[in-house]
Protein backbone atom coordinates (compact mmCIF):
# COMPACT_ATOMS: atom_id res chain seq x y z
CA UNK A 1 0.00 0.00 0.00
CA UNK A 2 1.48 3.35 -1.02
CA UNK A 3 1.00 6.71 0.69
CA UNK A 4 -1.87 7.75 -1.58
CA UNK A 5 -3.87 4.63 -0.74
CA UNK A 6 -3.23 5.07 2.98
CA UNK A 7 -4.23 8.75 2.83
CA UNK A 8 -7.44 7.92 0.95
CA UNK A 9 -8.60 5.75 3.85
CA UNK A 10 -8.03 8.49 6.41
CA UNK A 11 -9.59 11.15 4.16
CA UNK A 12 -12.93 9.29 4.28
CA UNK A 13 -13.29 10.55 7.87
CA UNK A 14 -13.55 14.13 6.54
CA UNK A 15 -16.87 13.54 4.76
CA UNK A 16 -19.51 15.73 6.39
CA UNK A 17 -16.95 17.86 8.24
CA UNK A 18 -16.87 21.65 7.98
CA UNK A 19 -13.67 23.17 6.61
CA UNK A 20 -12.35 26.69 6.14
CA UNK A 21 -10.37 27.57 3.05
CA UNK A 22 -8.98 30.84 1.73
CA UNK A 23 -12.06 32.80 0.76
CA UNK A 24 -14.74 30.85 2.54
CA UNK A 25 -16.12 27.86 4.41
CA UNK A 26 -17.80 24.68 3.30
CA UNK A 27 -18.53 21.01 3.89
CA UNK A 28 -16.60 18.04 2.52
CA UNK A 29 -19.23 16.13 0.55
CA UNK A 30 -17.13 13.51 -1.22
CA UNK A 31 -13.62 12.12 -1.59
CA UNK A 32 -12.58 11.17 -5.12
CA UNK A 33 -10.21 8.23 -5.13
CA UNK A 34 -8.42 9.30 -8.30
CA UNK A 35 -5.92 11.82 -7.01
CA UNK A 36 -7.25 11.72 -4.27
CA UNK A 37 -9.29 14.93 -4.21
CA UNK A 38 -11.80 16.47 -1.82
CA UNK A 39 -15.11 17.79 -3.11
CA UNK A 40 -16.18 20.76 -0.96
CA UNK A 41 -19.56 22.46 -1.16
CA UNK A 42 -19.29 26.12 -0.12
CA UNK A 43 -21.70 27.53 2.48
CA UNK A 44 -22.35 30.78 0.65
CA UNK A 45 -24.85 30.94 -2.17
CA UNK A 46 -23.67 32.38 -5.45
CA UNK A 47 -25.69 33.69 -8.36
CA UNK A 48 -25.73 31.17 -11.18
CA UNK A 49 -26.40 32.52 -14.66
CA UNK A 50 -28.49 30.73 -17.26
CA UNK A 51 -27.19 29.90 -20.75
CA UNK A 52 -27.74 33.51 -21.86
CA UNK A 53 -25.85 34.97 -18.90
CA UNK A 54 -28.90 36.18 -16.96
CA UNK A 55 -28.93 35.64 -13.22
CA UNK A 56 -31.64 33.06 -12.58
CA UNK A 57 -30.91 31.26 -9.32
CA UNK A 58 -28.61 30.97 -6.37
CA UNK A 59 -26.58 27.83 -5.84
CA UNK A 60 -23.66 26.65 -3.76
CA UNK A 61 -20.24 26.63 -5.37
CA UNK A 62 -18.49 23.26 -5.46
CA UNK A 63 -14.71 23.19 -5.15
CA UNK A 64 -12.33 20.38 -5.98
CA UNK A 65 -9.17 20.34 -3.85
CA UNK A 66 -6.35 18.03 -4.88
CA UNK A 67 -4.53 16.36 -1.99
CA UNK A 68 -1.23 15.92 -3.88
CA UNK A 69 0.49 18.02 -6.51
CA UNK A 70 1.93 16.39 -9.68
CA UNK A 71 5.26 15.80 -7.90
CA UNK A 72 3.55 13.74 -5.18
CA UNK A 73 3.86 16.36 -2.43
CA UNK A 74 0.88 17.70 -0.50
CA UNK A 75 -0.86 20.39 -2.55
CA UNK A 76 -0.72 23.91 -1.01
CA UNK A 77 -4.52 24.28 -1.37
CA UNK A 78 -5.00 21.08 0.65
CA UNK A 79 -2.54 22.27 3.32
CA UNK A 80 -4.47 25.57 3.57
CA UNK A 81 -7.69 23.79 4.63
CA UNK A 82 -8.63 24.06 8.30
CA UNK A 83 -10.96 21.35 9.63
CA UNK A 84 -13.42 22.84 12.09
CA UNK A 85 -14.63 21.06 15.21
Amino acid sequence: MDRREADFGSLQELIGRKVSFPGGRGTVVEILEDGPSLVIQAEDLEIQPDSLGYARRRSRETRLVEVFDPAGRYDPDFLALVVEE
